[in-house]
């Protein structure tokens, strides 16, 4: 049971909740031309026996998996009764597969579709060749999840880490639940319903809606220019390529304030989720932290200003939009932007979401705190460089890091303070100060975030949880997964392996006009010299190829890897190979003393160089094809 995916037995409200996840991808042209402590569970009342089924949920589904764990149950169910009618019923543990394909047993835990629409599955990141630009590639859903299936890189529950491979597993367990093509089951069952008439979740979109769609862009050379269009692999769907206009947007977003109804009093239907499914999906899910935001039912809380705000952010090549819901004003906002420069305002929690936020709901000013008189003593345990558990650490795409994507780092500011640089949302372009109000616990200095770090058995800062972030953790980098030390190391084996090339000539022109004069070269020395020399040059040639694949830019990081990192990545093996060689002729070497104690001094450099660059492929993920 533990190595397939399982899920709950309330497929009934699993199928209403899954659906939902991609609603708000790239987006077509018009039609026409919670507070910080929101996510807390309310303590339960005063009066006797329970009152509130948000806090009987809570309280039942801590003890029923500490029973369950610590007896060995595979499954329960519970019902509440109160005044005459139900007030509470749920099932507990698992039941039937839903997956015709085996999930790794990389952990003992077993990933649920809470799991899956909450980001804290475990799965590493997945986003090559999740598109194409050749719809003779396409292939169907289930290969593509077989063929690219992502790590499990830590236990499930662990924490968020966002990762498209949950909504493609998702969105393929409604096909196989449903018997329909997942983009067939939301046509049907939301999108007709809520009369969203200029909307799809096909890709390439229908022939009659092209011509509504936007392209997107990019800002070079002080013009617009627009970004090929792609297509989404069958399985990519789910995870975000829905297409829509702003006022069916609307529509979608009526639905959720109205508890399922569209709004339209043109469309004759009911409620397009059972009563109580649309509250369970705003409900918060997950949090890392009681006073931290949180992860809903494939939203997540974009609480600003005191305002319980719930929504999902969307991007897709230069496609960026934000949706939010203000629950408890009724409102509903969404933006779309068709060109890169919208990633930069609609990051939630900034840009679009703070201008609108603070025109229209005032923030209450920031209470002052001053920090600790103790706290230089500790400072140092925090410092450091951390990266998002949500980086797509199994591919390729890693090599990213090297460029301190998806990092933050910590400093302290020598008088009570820690700095936090991190270029996302709220935190963007700017140094953040934080105070230690409790342990381990930091609260913004003029602002009203925070920061938790984590810490090991021996009392080592191992990660961080930073609010609001909630799409992901961070884990706090050794000294040697930072990139500084590894643009060094890099920068150090590339002036090494550029010196055997005139060293390699020099020797190579001596040796042929002292050739009378000289005793022969023996043949070890010999091949130790050309391994050496081709060592240099491959090694080089994987550098500047490298470089020119990742360059690549634009959607790349959808498509499959250029063709140049495909090769460089196959390279990287043969670079290994002749790396072991290397290693036993400087062994054989210093065995045999064929050359003078420079010249083997110098070849054991360059041996070592080498075998620096093949962990730094390892490290990298270029190291064979990973991807």
């Amino acid at each position: 049971m533990n190595n397939q995916l399982i899920i709950k037995k309330s497929m009934a409200m699993i199928l209403s909740l899954v659906i939902w996840i991609s609603i708000v991808g790239s987006t077509m042209a018009q039609e026409n031309s919670f507070a910080s402590g929101g996510n807390v569970l309310p303590a339960p009342p005063q009066a006797l026996g329970p009152t509130d089924t948000v806090e009987l949920e809570a309280f039942l589904d801590e003890l029923m998996a500490k029973d369950m764990e610590a007896y060995h149950i595979a499954g329960a169910a519970v019902s509440v009764v109160k005044d005459g009618e139900l007030f509470f019923a749920k099932g507990y543990g698992y039941a039937n597969t839903y997956l015709d394909f085996r999930i790794p047993d990389t952990f003992a835990q077993p990933v649920t579709i809470k799991h899956l629409l909450t980001h804290t599955t475990g799965f590493d990141e997945r986003w090559a060749a999740s598109a194409t630009l050749d719809a003779g590639d396409l292939i169907p859903a289930r290969e593509w999840l077989i063929s690219h299936m992502a790590s499990r890189v830590r236990p499930p529950g662990d924490g968020a880490a966002y990762s498209n491979y949950n909504a493609m597993l998702a969105g393929y367990i409604v096909a196989q639940v449903s018997g329909q093509p997942y983009e067939q089951y939301i046509q049907d069952h939301i999108l007709a319903p809520l009369g969203m008439l200029h909307s799809t979740a096909q890709s390439p979109a229908p022939q009659d809606l092209r011509p509504l769609t936007s392209v997107g862009y990019t800002y070079a050379n002080g013009d617009f220019q627009t970004i090929p269009d792609v297509i989404a692999q069958p399985v990519f769907i789910p995870s975000g390529l829905l297409q829509a206009s702003v006022t069916d947007m609307a529509r979608f977003m009526i639905a959720h304030l109205q508890d399922g109804q569209s709004g339209d009093e043109n469309i004759t239907m009911d409620h397009i989720l059972k009563e109580g499914t649309m509250q369970l999906m705003h409900n918060i899910q997950y949090t890392p932290d009681r006073r931290f935001h949180g992860i809903a039912y494939g939203f997540f809380d974009f609480s600003r200003n005191g305002q319980r705000t719930i929504g999902h952010r969307g991007y897709s090549g230069k496609m960026h939009s934000l949706l939010l819901l203000l629950l408890d004003q009724n409102l509903g906002v969404f933006v779309v932007y068709n060109s890169e420069g919208g990633g930069m305002v609609a990051n939630p929690q900034s840009g679009f979401q703070a201008a609108f936020f603070d025109r229209y709901f005032p923030a209450s000013a920031v209470e002052s705190i001053q920090p600790p008189a103790d706290f230089a003593e500790r400072a140092g345990r925090f410092v450091g460089s951390y990266r998002q558990t949500s980086f797509p650490s199994g591919s390729f795409l890693k090599v990213a890091g090297l460029m301190d994507a998806m990092q933050a780092e910590i400093s302290e500011s020598g008088d009570g303070e820690l700095l936090l640089t991190y270029d996302y949302g709220p935190f963007s372009g700017r140094v953040s100060r934080f105070v230690e109000e409790e342990p381990l616990y930091f609260r913004q200095v003029d602002g009203p975030f925070a920061i938790a770090f984590r810490e090991d058995g021996r009392g080592r800062t191992t990660g961080m949880v930073l609010d609001p972030v909630n799409f992901t953790a961070f884990e706090k980098l050794d000294w040697y997964e930072k990139s500084g030390f590894n643009m060094a190391l890099l920068l150090v084996c590339a002036l090494v392996f550029l010196s055997v090339i005139p060293i390699a000539a020099a020797g190579y022109i001596r040796n042929r006009r002292l050739s009378g004069d000289r005793k022969p070269t023996s043949r070890s020395a010999s091949v130790a010299t050309w391994i050496l020399l081709g060592l240099s040059i491959l090694n080089l040639l994987i550098m500047a190829g490298t470089a020119w694949g990742v360059m690549a830019g634009g959607s790349s990081f959808l498509l499959e890897p250029a063709w140049i990192l495909k090769i460089v990545m196959g390279l990287g093996i043969l670079s290994a190979v002749l790396t072991a060689g290397a290693l036993l002729y400087a062994a054989l070497a210093w065995k045999d003393l064929y050359w003078g104690i420079a010249t083997r001094a110098y070849y054991t450099l360059v041996t070592v160089a080498a075998l620096a660059f093949v962990w730094f492929l390892n490290y990298w993920n270029l190291l064979g094809w990973r991807y």
